[in-house]
């Protein structure tokens, strides 16, 4: 009944140590997915802020020339607004995807969470087994040395009795 109980563990360990395998995997993934997230992010940043500067660059530029040519300044001013206006919704827009970005990094950690705290648990719950696995191997070894030592001791025994000669029959 142990040695089933023990070949029962170790099936249960390899399949313990193959989920295992596959959630270091899984964190990789992750790990890289958000890695990738960041950087895009990061891109994100900073062609906003080429943008912006851009953006800032060329309003500059119409502000100079709306003073050069200030009897035509009110098409030029107007051109600069629609400028601006489309700036800022750029900027919004990116704003929009930067916050989708984090939205889903902050998704993916909480996963992460989950997928640690439930990989601790499995991980606590292996060990119980492993300490009962020990602990039944320990008494079957004790046992098989105790049987083991009678098997000796009786041999010595019957072996010490066959040296002595054959015992006298009494009449």
């Amino acid at each position: 009944m142990a040695l089933a109980t023990v070949a029962a563990v170790l099936v249960q360990d390899a399949a313990l140590a193959a989920q295992l395998d596959r959630i270091a995997w899984s964190q990789v993934v992750m790990a890289i997915g958000m890695a990738v997230v960041a950087l895009t992010i990061l891109g994100i940043g900073i062609a906003a802020f080429l943008l912006f500067r851009a953006v800032r660059k060329l309003i500059g530029t119409v502000e100079a020339q709306a003073k050069a040519l200030a009897p035509r300044a009110e098409p030029l001013l107007t051109a600069a607004s629609k400028v601006a206006a489309d700036a800022t919704g750029v900027s919004g827009a990116v704003k929009e995807r930067a916050d989708e970005v984090l939205q889903t990094v902050q998704e993916l950690n909480g996963r992460l969470r989950e997928l640690a705290t439930e990989t601790e648990e499995r991980v606590r719950d292996f060990g119980a087994v492993l300490d009962v696995v020990q602990a039944e191997a320990r008494d079957l070894l004790l046992d098989a040395a105790a049987t083991a030592r009678g098997v000796h001791t009786t041999a010595e025994a019957l072996q010490a009795g066959r040296a002595r000669g054959p015992a006298r029959r009494r009449e």
